[in-house]
């Protein structure tokens, strides 16, 4: 890809993205006062993968929170897809 075409592809996403404000919405979150029931998740991990995470969400120039948040809606969305195609889920539905 051309340098002139990794600036437009990347003007072209920050439009995308900045329109969410997601400085807003951590904002929001910090004081205490969130719009919907937000629940706190947490898990350990090893030190260095915490520190992978530290690393690259400053490199990013973005939180934490949201940095988890997408990657477990992409974890989210391709389990669930990999369960529906296989067709994991089709007893249980029969079974609530």
């Amino acid at each position: 890809m051309s340098e002139f075409n990794d600036f437009i592809n990347y003007r072209a996403l920050a439009v995308k993205f900045e329109r969410q404000n997601q400085e807003l919405t951590e904002a929001v979150i910090a004081s205490g006062h969130e719009p919907l029931p937000l629940r706190n998740v947490c898990a350990k991990l090893t030190v260095e993968l915490s520190d992978r995470i530290d690393a690259t969400v400053a490199v990013l120039g973005i939180s934490k929170r949201l940095f988890i948040e997408r990657a477990l809606i992409e974890a989210m969305d391709q389990a669930d897809a990999a369960l529906a195609a296989v067709g994991a889920l089709d007893d249980l539905e029969g079974q609530q």
